[in-house]
Formats: structure tokens, C-alpha cells, sequence
């Protein structure tokens, strides 16, 4: 009598099917597919709760895919992406709108089955949550190509497309257990939006040394697309172009193009082979004169810091440190107002001074 009250909830067809499928020992996909499509979506749920108490421990046999029907456009590909994966997208038929309603509600009505299932029945509990990552599974792989053509739009941004298509994959799975059917909007355009997302805050994360708030790398892609910074921060672009770009002053722009410049792995393959960048280093460094005459002119500068103002003009004039000619005493008496012995009793402490802190830090022993 309770199996009578529960299928009376049911129209006739249903119930039809019902006993069809206990005859036959599970219920097709297909019959579930167009028993689900027939409930209203104000009485979607207390007739999914009838018909998964009338379905008993029945299992939900599963369909074949549908023929395979071309993809309106070739999904993008090339070096950037395996080849192998878009094929195998490839093999995948799209979902049409019918077809997204279709697996939204399947997927619906699974998880209630399997929230029904007796926790003393762990064979019946497992069979349940088989048969919702079933539905899961195909919503998702139906829907996998969505994701390479939303990222390929950002294969300009120096970030490697097939780390990109991992983050859109887990933004798919995530909207896919979100989506609500009953808001009438196309899957495709949902999860669009959480591909988009979840793509943006990684690069936003892992582009470059420093990182750029994301609400700045939003504009810029934006101002990208309007061609008003047609090649983001690149070399053509100057401090004053962002500047007017992003209505900023010319310091803060400064610091946006070099935050914004792309870093390497020292562990990023370069070949095929296996090459990396740390395999072009040389093992040990061995300076060459030039390098070793800068090395020299930046510590002495960094030592001529040390000294006072006047002690440093006078070293400057004196040995043509800025690159001018080197002056007399006498000169830079003149220069300073001081009397010619005055002037060498500077230049003496001062490389006192000097000659002490080249000891201190080694440098005495380099030049």
C-alpha cells in the first residue's frame, strides 16, 4: 500500500516505465532522461523524491553517447596545447540547451538518491555515488572543450595555456555542481563566467616576480582589447602611455611596467630535448676585465658614500670620477674656495679614510 501511495503521485506513463524497468532489472538512462524532462520545474522535486522511492535499489542502466556531431569551429591547438587532449575533446558530442537542462537535472536527482540511500546499506550507498560520478563525469567531459576556447583567448599574456586549461577544468567542475536549471540560462554561459574567473585569479598569482592586483590586470586586458595599450607593457609602450591609460601619475605607472615584466624558471624547458635556461649557465663564473673594472667602479663609489660631500668633490674633481677631466689642486681650490693646501689636506683624509674601508671590505685585495 505505501509503494501504491508512492507511485500514485506519478502520472501513468511514469509508472509505466516504472514497471517495465523492475521487470527488467534497472532503468535505462533514456527512460530516467525523459521521465525527468517531463516534471514541471515547480514540482521537480517532490516528484524526483517519488520517483527515487518508487525506483527503489533499482539501478540506473547507462546510455551510450550520442552520435557524434562535428564542433562548429576547430578547437584551437597547435604547440600550445596537446594535440592527443583537443583530439580526444574532439571525439566529445557538445551539449545542446535541452541536452544541459537534461544532465543538470540527472545530476540533481542522483544526489538526492544518493542523500536517500540507507547508511546500513554501504553496497547500495556505493552503487548510488558510482552512479552520480557517472552523470558528473559526462556533464563535465561534454563540456571540456568550452574551456580551451574560453583560455585560448588569453594566449598572449605569457602564461603556459595548458596550466590555464587545468584552472578552467576545476572551474568547470565547480560550476557544474552550482548550476541551478530552473534560471533558464545555457550552461555554456555560465560556466563561461567561472572560467573566466578562476583563469584571471591565477595569472594574476603566478605572473611575474611581483604581483599586480587583479583589479589592474583586469584593466589592463581590457584597455588591451580597446587597443588603447595595444601591447600591454611591452617595449613599445612608454610610462607615459600608461600613465594616460590607467589615469595614474607617472610614478605609480613606473612601478606598474616593472612589476608587470615577465620572470622565467630557471627550470622552464627550452627544447624538446629537455633543455633548461639553468643549462646555458656556466658553471663557474669567471669575470673578464670589463666586468671586472665595473665591479671595481661600483664599490668605490658605494665607498665614496662613506665620506662627507666635501671630501667627495674634492676626490671627484681631483681623479675624474664623473667622467670629466681631472683637476689640479690649484683648480679646485678655486672651484671650492679653498687655498691649494687646504685643498691636499682634504684629498689626504679622504683617501685615508678610503685606503681603511677598502681593507675593511676586501677591496684591497681585488684591485
Amino acid at each position: 500500500m505505501a509503494t501504491e501511495r508512492v507511485r500514485n503521485g506519478l502520472s501513468e506513463e511514469v509508472r509505466a516505465r516504472i514497471d517495465a524497468a523492475i521487470g527488467r532489472g534497472s532503468f535505462p538512462q533514456t527512460e530516467l532522461d525523459i521521465t525527468l524532462a517531463s516534471f514541471t520545474p515547480e514540482l521537480f522535486e517532490p516528484l524526483a523524491t517519488r520517483l527515487i522511492e518508487a525506483l527503489g535499489v533499482l539501478p540506473i542502466e547507462a546510455s551510450p553517447l550520442p552520435d557524434h556531431l562535428p564542433h562548429p569551429h576547430d578547437l584551437p591547438g597547435g604547440s600550445r596545447v596537446s594535440r592527443r587532449y583537443l583530439h580526444d575533446l574532439e571525439q566529445l558530442p557538445m551539449m545542446s540547451r535541452e541536452d544541459e537542462s537534461i544532465a543538470a537535472k540527472r545530476l540533481e536527482f542522483a544526489l538526492e538518491r544518493l542523500a536517500a540511500a540507507d547508511f546500513r546499506e554501504p553496497s547500495v550507498r556505493a552503487a548510488r555515488r558510482s552512479e552520480y560520478q557517472r552523470f558528473f563525469n559526462e556533464f563535465v567531459e561534454r563540456n571540456l572543450h568550452t574551456v580551451v576556447s574560453e583560455v585560448y583567448g588569453y594566449r598572449t599574456y605569457d602564461v603556459p595555456l595548458d596550466d590555464l586549461i587545468q584552472e578552467g577544468n576545476a572551474a568547470l567542475m565547480h560550476a557544474v555542481e552550482k548550476f541551478d536549471w530552473r534560471k533558464g540560462v545555457r550552461f555554456r554561459t555560465y560556466v563561461a563566467w567561472w572560467i573566466r574567473q578562476a583563469v584571471e585569479r591565477y595569472m594574476a598569482a603566478v605572473k611575474g616576480a611581483v604581483r599586480v592586483p587583479h583589479h589592474l590586470q583586469q584593466k589592463l586586458r581590457r584597455l588591451k582589447r580597446q587597443g588603447r595599450l595595444p601591447d600591454g607593457f611591452g617595449q613599445s609602450t612608454s610610462v607615459a602611455d600608461v600613465a594616460l591609460a590607467f589615469e595614474v601619475d607617472r610614478e605609480l605607472a613606473g612601478h606598474l611596467v616593472e612589476s608587470s615584466r615577465a620572470s622565467l624558471s630557471l627550470e622552464q624547458e627550452i627544447d624538446e630535448g629537455g633543455e633548461r635556461f639553468r643549462d646555458l649557465l656556466a658553471t663557474r663564473w669567471e669575470p673578464v676585465d670589463s666586468d671586472r673594472a665595473g665591479t671595481i667602479r661600483n664599490r668605490v663609489a658605494h665607498l665614496l658614500n662613506d665620506l662627507d660631500e666635501r671630501e667627495r668633490t674634492v676626490l671627484r674633481l681631483r681623479f675624474g670620477l664623473d667622467g670629466g677631466q681631472a683637476q689640479t689642486l690649484e683648480e679646485i681650490g678655486t672651484h671650492l674656495h679653498l687655498s691649494r693646501e687646504r685643498s691636499r689636506q682634504i684629498q689626504q683624509q679622504a683617501l685615508i679614510k678610503l685606503r681603511t674601508l677598502a681593507r675593511r671590505t676586501g677591496l684591497e685585495q681585488e684591485v
